[in-house]
């Protein structure tokens, strides 16, 4: 079973590994911008070569497998921090990894995490059922966002989906 952890341990590691060159995001990513959920992964998205990437990985003693993406996400290194999967993926839309956050862990620990906005559009993006719900969850915590998501939600064709999620009295 992981526990919560197990996940900092991971994210931090990575996360060095990364440096300024990557951020955080998926269901901890979630999680930092306040909308806990259960996760047992960590994803980040990098803004290197996919050689790249698996050096540092390599150097820092990770082993690592390059897989092809889907669609039109070229591709996906995946690897274990002991018993936690992580992801690195290429940016599937605009991220300004200057504007990530750093969000302390347990320990003492940092990791840079995707701005709110990226974040928002890459869970759009993805389109899936547990995105839109976060996406959802996340507007309800942050609904100073909902203009601005609006018109991406609505350029990747999920906005009717998103607003079932925003109306829907069970998240309420």
């Amino acid at each position: 079973m992981t526990t919560a952890d197990d996940l900092e341990q991971a994210a931090t590691r990575v996360a060095a590994i990364l440096g300024d060159d990557g951020v955080l995001v998926g269901g901890l990513a979630v999680s930092a911008w306040g909308y806990v959920r259960a996760t047992d992964d960590v994803d980040f998205v990098a803004r290197l070569a996919v050689t790249e990437v698996v050096e540092r990985l390599k150097a820092a003693g990770l082993p690592a497998r390059v897989h092809k993406g889907s669609g039109d996400i070229e591709w996906c290194v995946k690897g274990r921090v002991g018993d936690v999967v992580f992801d690195i993926l290429p940016p599937v839309v605009p991220l300004e990894f200057g504007r990530a956050v750093t969000v302390e862990l347990g320990q003492g620990n940092a990791v840079r995490v995707v701005d709110l906005d990226g974040l928002l559009r890459l869970k759009l993006r993805a389109g899936g059922p547990q995105d839109l719900l976060d996406a959802a969850q996340l507007l309800r915590k942050h609904p100073e966002m909902l203009e601005q998501v609006r018109p991406v939600a609505e350029a990747y064709g999920e906005w009717e989906r998103l607003e079932s999620w925003l109306n829907d009295p069970r998240l309420r």
